[in-house]
């Protein structure tokens, strides 16, 4: 899809109908059996032909093998993140020890981050995120001693080596509106600047549940190998049909809260 206007803060995938009863009338209230987009087709975005063109080139040629995770940076203003740690191990697990970096605490200032970003393949940020609404370049990533790793700073940067930039952290997705009729975000500004393809959220969301979703994230597409649309629509999935139960029996024995 690639949404134009308004439409951008819209997550198009998550529409949904009610079940039809068998008399053929839609049931009233609740939320059981309610049919999602998703449930149908595998959603990517993108800001334009030619950035989805772009993008293709650069899956083709950069090989998804070496990450920079940033780790709840800190000191910072925002609520803590308990479950960030966990989430970052679960992302190294996919990535030899070599081919990874985690910068977190107080090493992940924004002057640090900024310097890495261009040399690795795989970006994974687990903290807090900000949405520019008016002015959509001022939006962008907290980084220790509440420092803003900004879109405006993203542009400046050349980042044809990178395959994925995964924004775990509220409102990443969300365009600005100054200029509607040009849909400007994080992603797209880390498209434009060279990243293939953007993993990012439209609202505030919880740590924990967070967590689980890029657990399994990985496991499908690092471990799995399902191309990264799928193996995000497939963990959505899993995460909002299994029970408490079995996703603790999936983290049992990685997670100590889950043991």
């Amino acid at each position: 899809l690639i949404p134009q206007g308004w439409l951008g803060l819209l997550p198009l995938h998550a529409a949904w109908v009610e079940p039809k009863s068998p008399e053929g009338s839609n049931p009233s209230g609740g939320s059981a059996g309610r049919r999602y987009a998703l449930d149908e087709v595998c959603f990517s975005y993108a800001p334009n032909a030619r950035a989805l063109l772009t993008a293709q080139g650069v899956t083709a040629r950069v090989a998804p093998d070496r990450l920079l995770a940033v780790d709840e940076p800190w000191p910072v203003s925002a609520n803590p993140l308990p479950n960030s740690a966990q989430e970052v191990a679960a992302a190294c697990e996919h990535f030899a020890a070599e081919q990874r970096q985690v910068l977190g605490g107080e090493a992940a200032t924004e002057a640090a981050v900024r310097a890495r970003i261009p040399d690795y393949s795989v970006l994974h940020f687990s903290c807090h995120g900000l949405a520019g609404f008016a002015r959509p370049l001022e939006g962008g990533l907290l980084m220790a001693h509440d420092q803003m790793l900004t879109l405006g700073d993203i542009l400046t940067l050349r980042l044809e080596k990178s395959r994925l930039a995964v924004l775990s952290a509220c409102e990443t997705g969300v365009p600005g509106t100054e200029l509607p009729d040009e849909v400007v975000s994080l992603p797209t500004g880390l498209v434009q600047a060279g990243v293939a393809g953007v993993v990012a959220s439209l609202w505030s969301v919880s740590d924990l549940s967070t967590m689980m979703l890029m657990g399994r994230f990985y496991d499908l597409w690092q471990g799995e190998g399902l191309e990264p649309a799928e193996a995000l629509r497939q963990a959505q999935r899993w995460l909002r049909d299994t029970t408490n139960g079995q996703k603790a029996e999936y983290f049992k024995g990685f997670l100590p809260e889950f043991s």
